[in-house]
């Protein structure tokens, strides 16, 4: 049974989420309650949580604040941040300090369960770890979740090219908060989630234009364009040149390859 620290200002939503966690999830215990920062930076001292579940704005000490205090004296326990708040500034704050996932409220059930099975997942990985090794960290197994969270992403970007791919859709697939994933998305790659599908798209449609002979309305659609004219814009930006001109240098570069 894993310990949980629970920090809500509003009691019936504490109350609330004390009940889920324990009778429907399973395998964890609020082991402490508290209405802000200081409350729980005070239990803390004297007994170390395996996962910590904060609101962000709160009276006396806010999540953003607590966050950071434990983060900088115990970096391996498991932070899941809840809020009414969903600005990029807070979960860009938030990510900063490598909390585990950020959800909204109104909290959905489900949401919930599946992130803090993912949360008790790492965590049974991390005691398996550490007692075969005896080097495991929460730091190497929660990166370690991340890349995997990117290529589970990348993986859903490639089968579904040709459809409305936004990052709404995406986050819904894997389960995790908008905000959170565009900034951990940028993290993981370099790149804005929007410029990387672009990119695969481009990509797509530079195969199809050399290896098929399909028309141009087409390879659009197959790329995820249903405006033609904006597909070829999109792609002169991206290829320097239009379809039918990549299309017709591919050709030359056979003929003068057949020639040799």
């Amino acid at each position: 049974m894993y310990k949980v620290l629970l920090i809500e200002d509003e009691d019936q939503i504490r109350l609330g989420l004390k009940k889920l966690i324990e009778d429907i999830i399973g395998g964890f215990k609020v082991v402490k309650e508290a209405e802000n920062g200081l409350k729980a930076l005070d239990f803390i001292q004297t007994d170390i949580p395996d996962v910590i579940i904060t609101d962000i704005r709160m009276n006396g000490m806010n999540g953003i604040e607590l966050i950071k205090r434990v983060r900088d004296q115990f970096p391996n326990i498991f932070i899941l941040v809840i809020s009414g708040y969903g600005d990029f500034e807070y979960t860009k704050k938030a990510i900063q300090y490598r909390v585990d996932n950020y959800l909204l409220k109104p909290i959905d059930r489900i949401e919930l369960t599946q992130c803090l099975t993912r949360i008790k997942e790492k965590l049974d990985l991390y005691k398996k770890q550490n007692v075969r090794e005896g080097k495991s960290t929460h730091t190497e197994a929660s990166e370690e979740m991340e890349i995997k969270i990117i290529r589970k992403v990348k993986e859903i970007i490639h089968s579904n090219l040709d459809q409305d791919i936004s990052l709404q859709f995406i986050a819904n697939k894997i389960h995790l908060n908008r905000q959170y994933l565009s900034f951990l998305f940028k993290v993981q790659t370099g790149q804005n989630f929007v410029d990387y599908v672009i990119q695969c798209r481009m990509e797509r449609a530079k195969q199809l234009l050399r290896d098929t002979n399909l028309k141009i309305y087409e390879i659009a659609k197959l790329s995820g364009y249903e405006n033609p004219k904006y597909f070829m814009t999109v792609f002169k930006q991206y290829a320097g040149g239009t379809p039918s001109e990549f299309r017709e240098n591919c050709d030359l570069h056979w003929e003068d390859v057949l020639k040799k």
